[in-house]
C-alpha cells in the first residue's frame, strides 16, 4: 500500500503546476496589453522553466516505467498462484478419490468380518442368499466394468484430441513466430535503409558479433563434452540396474516356489473323551488317562438320543478311566472330610460341565464365588455329618452367608466310589450325563435343577461339594452334592438393592473360575520354512539394491537430460551468435551500400514490411484460434480422466463387493477354516482402517494446501490491482508533465517570438513596488491565495496520516523582490484522477485602482518553483519506494 504514495505525491506536484500557471493566466488577462514586455531575465527563467519541465517528465517516465515492471511482476505472481491453486485442486480431487477407495475397502473388510459371523452363526439359511446376492453383484460389476470401458474409450479419445489440437497450437505457435520474425526482420531492413547507418559503426558491430560467436563456441564445446559424459553414465547405471533386475526376478521366481510354511503332524494332538454310545460299554470306550482327555462339554450318548436306551432307570457309566496311565493324585480325607484343595478343583470341573449344558440349551452361566462357596459348604458338610439320616439323601442348610433374600433353592446329590482324582472327576462326568439326559425316574428333577433360569435382577450360585461317608453309604462313599441358590435383588426386610450392591454381597469379587480348555486339537501344525526365510532375505536384498539402482538412473537420467539441455542451449547460443554475426556483416554491406539505395527500394522494403504485418497478424490470429482450441481440449481431456478415475473406483468399489460376496458364498459353502476366516477379516479391518486414518489425513492435508494457496492467489490478485492502479496514475502524472512542457514550451516559443519582433527591453513599471506573489510551493499554506488540492478516496490507496518529506532543508526563493521561504512539503493526496478544485491567488482579489502583476519574471520563477516540487515528489517516490 506504501507504493502508491509516491505516485499520487508526483500526481499532486503536477496538479499543483496546473493550479499555478491558471493563476498567472489569470493575472495577464487582467493586466492591460500594451504592458507586456521581454526582458532578458524572462526569456532565462521561461528557458529555465521548460528544461526543469523536461526533467520533470524525464522523471515521470522513469516513475511509469518502474509501475510497468511492477504490474508485469504481479501478474506473473498472479500466474503462478493460480497454477499452484490449481494443483492443489488436483491433488485434493485424487485424495478425495483415494480416501472413497479407501473407505470402500474398510467397508468392504468389515463386511466380510461381519459375513464370516453370519456363516459361522446362520450358514445354512444365508448360503441360499449369498449366492443370490453374488450374481447380483456380477451384474452390478459387469455395468460398471462396461461403464469404466466407455470412459476409458471417451478418455482416450479426448486425449488424442487433446493431442491433436497441441500439435496444432505448436504448428500454429511455430509459424506465428516464424512471421513474427518475418515481420520484425523486414521492419529492420527498412529502419536499417532508413536510419543509413555508419560503415565505422557497422564494422564495429561485426568486430562484437565476432567476439560472441568465439564465446559461444566455447562454452558449446564444454557443454557438449559434460554432455557426452553423462550420456554414458547413465547408459551404466542403466546396464546395471538390467543385471539388477534379472536377478530380482530369478529371486522372485525362487521366492514364488518356496513354500512359505511347512505342515507337519501335531505329535501333541489331544483328544477329549466323547460318551459311549451304549451305557457300561467299557470295551469300546476311549479310556481317560488324563485331564487332558475328560469332556468339559455334556453330550448325550447316542442309544438315549435314539430311543434304544430309556430315560428311566438307574444312573449307568459312559465315560471310564484308563487305570493303567491314570496318574492323578489320590483323593485325601482329613477329619471327616476331603482335602479343601481337591474339593475346589473337583468344584471346578463340576461348575465348567454344568455351565457348558447350560450354554447348550442358551442359559446364562451360574457363578461360584469363593464366599458362598466356602460357607454354604461348611455348613452343609457340618450339618450331614450331625446325623447319618443324611447319607445319600438331601440336606437343608439355612446359612445365608449374604444380605441378600434367597428366593428358591434346589440340591442334586450323586454317587461315586473314587481313589484318585481322575476317578472322581469320571464320576461327575457320568452323573451330570444321567442328570441331563436319563432323569425321568426323577421326573427330570435334577436335570430342571441344572438349567434353571435366571430371572431379571436375580443371582444364581452353585456350590458343588463332595461329601466323604465312608462305608455308610450305599452307593458308594462319595456324595456329590450341588446347592443351588437363587438370591432375589432385595436385602433380607425386602428392600431393594441395586445390581452393584447384590454383587458385593455374594462375593463376585472373588469367583472361582471354570477349567480352561488348554488342549491343542490339531491335526498338524504349521512352522515357517527357513529356506523361505532364506530366499526372501536375496530378493529384499536385490530389491534394495534395484531400487538404489533405479534412484542412480533417475538421477542420471536427469542428469543426462541437463547436460543435454545445457549442450543444446548452448548451440543454440552458437547458431543465434553466428546469426547475428551474419546480420551485422549484412548490415554493414548494406550500410556500404546505403547510399546507393533509391526511393524506389525503399518503397519496395516497405511493401514488403506491409505484407509481412499482414501475415505476421494473420499468423497471430490462427494462433489464438488454436490456443483457444487447445484449451478447450485439455479441459475436456482432464474431465474424462476424472469420469475415468470415478468409474474405475466405483468398479474397483463392486469388484470389492463382488469379491466379498463370492468369498461369503464360499465360506457359507464349506464348514471349514470359517474360524480363521473371521480372524484375518478382522485383521483385514485393522489394515483398512489405518489405510483410511491415512487417506483422510491426506485429504485434510490437500484441503489446507489449497486452502493456502488460494490465499496466496488472493493476495498475488490484491497486489496486481494495486500495481495497476499505481500505473495508471504514473501514467496520469506522467501526462501532467507532458502538458507542463508543452506550455512552457510555448512561453519560449513567444520570448523568441517577441524578441524577433523587436519589441523594446523596458518595463514602465520597473521602478514600482512589486506585489505579493503566493507561494505555489506551499498549497497547503493558509494564505488569501489558497490553493485547493483534490480530495477524492479510493478503494486500494490509503493516505491517512501518510506524508512524504524531502531530507532538503528550507531554501528561499527569489519572487522579484519578495523573500519567500519554501518548505517542500506534499499533501495528503488519493493518487487518483486530479483535477484542482479551486486556484485563488491575491490577484484576484486587487480592486480595480491597484496594478496588475505584468508577465514577468515573477510568473516565470513561480513556474520553475512548481517544478522544483514535481521534481521533488518524482524523486521521493522513488526514494519511497525503494524503502519498501
Amino acid at each position: 500500500m506504501k507504493k502508491n504514495v509516491s505516485i499520487a505525491v508526483a500526481a499532486t506536484a503536477v496538479a499543483t503546476l496546473a493550479g499555478a500557471e491558471n493563476a498567472h493566466a489569470d493575472q495577464v488577462t487582467d493586466a492591460p496589453s500594451n504592458n507586456v514586455v521581454v526582458t532578458p531575465s524572462n526569456e532565462v527563467a521561461n528557458q529555465e522553466t521548460l528544461n526543469q519541465a523536461k526533467e520533470a517528465q524525464k522523471q515521470a517516465e522513469q516513475n511509469k516505467a518502474d509501475a510497468d515492471l511492477q504490474v508485469k511482476s504481479a501478474e506473473q505472481d498472479v500466474k503462478s498462484s493460480q497454477d499452484v491453486t490449481k494443483q492443489a485442486q488436483d491433488q485434493l480431487s485424487k485424495n478425495n478419490v483415494d480416501a472413497k477407495q479407501k473407505q470402500a475397502e474398510l467397508d468392504a473388510a468389515k463386511q466380510a468380518e461381519q459375513n464370516a459371523k453370519d456363516a459361522i452363526n446362520n450358514q445354512a439359511d444365508n448360503l441360499a442368499q449369498a449366492q443370490k446376492d453374488a450374481a447380483k453383484q456380477d451384474d452390478v460389476v459387469a455395468q460398471k466394468q462396461t461403464q469404466t470401458d466407455a470412459a476409458q474409450k471417451q478418455a482416450d479419445e479426448t486425449k488424442t484430441a487433446n493431442k491433436q489440437t497441441q500439435t496444432e497450437k505448436q504448428a500454429n505457435d511455430a509459424k506465428a513466430d516464424a512471421a513474427q520474425k518475418k515481420q520484425n526482420q523486414a521492419q529492420t531492413e527498412l529502419d536499417n535503409v532508413k536510419k543509413a547507418p555508419s560503415i565505422d559503426a557497422a564494422q564495429k558491430q561485426v568486430t562484437q558479433n565476432q567476439k560472441q560467436v568465439y564465446d559461444a563456441t566455447k562454452i558449446a564445446q564444454q557443454k557438449d563434452a559434460a554432455n557426452k559424459s553423462a550420456q554414458q553414465d547413465l547408459a551404466d547405471k542403466k546396464a546395471k540396474q538390467t543385471d539388477l533386475l534379472a536377478k530380482q526376478k530369478d529371486a522372485k521366481a525362487k521366492l514364488d516356489k518356496t513354500p512359505k510354511q511347512l505342515v507337519e503332524k501335531n505329535p501333541n494332538k489331544v483328544t477329549r473323551a466323547t460318551p459311549t454310545d451304549k451305557a457300561g460299554d467299557a470295551k469300546n470306550a476311549q479310556l481317560i488317562g488324563s485331564d487332558a482327555e475328560l469332556p468339559l462339554t455334556l453330550k448325550e450318548p447316542k442309544e438315549l438320543a435314539t430311543g434304544v436306551e430309556k430315560r428311566s432307570g438307574d444312573y449307568a457309566n459312559w465315560y471310564f478311566v484308563d487305570k493303567n496311565r491314570d496318574k492323578s493324585a489320590k483323593l485325601q480325607v482329613k477329619n471327616g472330610r476331603m482335602d479343601i484343595n481337591q474339593q475346589r478343583e473337583l468344584a471346578q470341573y463340576s461348575l465348567t460341565l454344568i455351565n457348558a449344558y447350560r450354554k447348550q440349551n442358551g442359559l446364562p452361566p451360574l457363578i461360584m464365588t469363593e464366599k458362598t462357596w466356602q460357607a454354604i459348604m461348611d455348613a452343609q458338610l457340618t450339618l450331614r455329618d450331625s446325623d447319618d439320616k443324611y447319607v445319600d439323601q438331601h440336606s437343608r442348610t439355612k446359612a445365608n452367608p449374604t444380605d441378600l433374600f434367597r428366593s428358591g433353592t434346589a440340591q442334586n446329590i450323586g454317587f461315586g466310589n473314587a481313589q484318585t482324582m481322575l476317578e472322581a472327576k469320571v464320576e461327575i462326568a457320568n452323573y451330570l450325563t444321567a442328570m441331563a439326559y436319563k432323569d425321568l425316574d426323577s421326573a427330570n428333577g435334577h436335570h430342571d435343577a441344572l438349567l434353571m433360569p435366571v430371572e431379571k435382577g436375580h443371582i444364581i450360585v452353585v456350590v458343588p461339594m463332595v461329601d466323604y461317608v465312608g462305608s455308610k453309604g450305599a452307593h458308594g462313599q462319595w456324595n456329590y452334592v450341588t446347592d443351588f441358590i437363587d438370591y432375589a435383588d432385595m436385602d433380607l426386610t425386602g428392600d431393594p438393592v441395586t445390581p452393584e450392591e447384590a454383587a458385593k454381597s455374594v462375593g463376585m469379587d472373588q469367583m472361582i473360575p471354570e477349567v480352561v480348555d488348554t488342549n491343542d486339537d490339531n491335526d498338524t501344525i504349521t512352522r515357517d520354512n527357513p529356506a523361505y526365510a532364506q530366499a526372501q532375505a536375496e530378493y529384499d536384498q536385490l530389491t534394495t539394491e534395484l531400487n538404489a539402482a533405479n534412484t542412480a538412473v533417475t538421477e542420471a537420467q536427469a542428469t543426462s537430460t541437463k547436460t543435454q539441455t545445457e549442450a543444446t542451449q548452448a548451440n543454440a547460443d552458437l547458431a543465434q551468435a553466428q546469426a547475428q554475426l551474419d546480420e551485422s556483416k549484412a548490415a554493414l554491406q548494406s550500410a556500404i551500400d546505403a547510399d546507393n539505395l533509391t526511393s524506389a527500394q525503399i518503397k519496395a522494403l516497405q511493401e514488403k514490411l506491409a505484407a509481412a504485418t499482414a501475415e505476421n497478424q494473420q499468423a497471430q490470429a490462427d494462433k489464438a484460434a488454436s490456443d483457444a482450441r487447445a484449451a478447450k481440449t485439455e479441459a475436456n481431456d482432464v474431465a474424462a480422466q476424472n469420469e475415468l478415475a470415478q468409474s474405475r473406483s466405483e468398479l474397483a468399489e463392486a469388484k470389492a463387493k463382488q469379491s466379498t460376496l463370492h468369498a461369503r458364498v464360499a465360506e457359507l459353502s464349506s464348514t471349514k477354516e470359517l474360524n480363521d476366516r473371521l480372524v484375518q477379516a478382522k485383521a483385514a479391518i485393522a489394515e483398512a482402517e489405518k489405510a483410511q486414518i491415512h487417506a483422510t489425513a491426506a485429504v485434510e492435508q490437500a484441503q489446507a494446501n489449497l486452502t493456502q494457496a488460494q490465499s496466496a492467489l488472493k493476495a498475488a490478485q490484491t497486489k496486481l490491482a494495486e500495481a495497476k492502479h499505481n500505473q495508471a496514475a504514473a501514467k496520469d502524472a506522467l501526462d501532467a508533465t507532458k502538458q507542463a512542457v508543452k506550455d512552457a514550451q510555448a512561453k519560449v516559443d513567444q520570448d523568441r517570438l517577441n524578441k524577433d519582433g523587436g519589441l523594446e527591453i523596458t518595463s514602465p513599471d520597473e521602478d514600482k513596488a512589486n506585489p505579493q506573489v503566493p507561494n505555489e510551493s506551499r498549497p497547503d499554506a493558509k494564505q488569501d491565495g489558497q490553493v485547493e488540492l483534490p480530495s477524492e478516496d479510493t478503494d486500494n490507496i490509503s493516505t491517512d496520516d501518510t506524508h512524504v518529506e524531502s531530507e532538503t532543508p528550507n531554501t528561499t526563493e527569489k519572487h522579484i523582490g519578495v523573500q519567500t521561504p519554501t518548505d517542500v512539503t506534499t499533501p495528503k493526496t488519493s493518487g487518483k484522477d486530479i483535477t484542482s478544485k479551486k486556484v485563488t491567488t491575491p490577484s484576484t482579489q486587487m480592486t480595480k485602482s491597484e496594478k496588475q502583476l505584468p508577465n514577468t519574471g515573477s510568473s516565470q520563477t513561480g513556474l520553475l518553483t512548481i517544478l522544483g516540487s514535481l521534481l521533488f515528489a518524482s524523486v521521493s517516490g522513488l526514494w519511497f519506494r525503494k524503502r519498501q
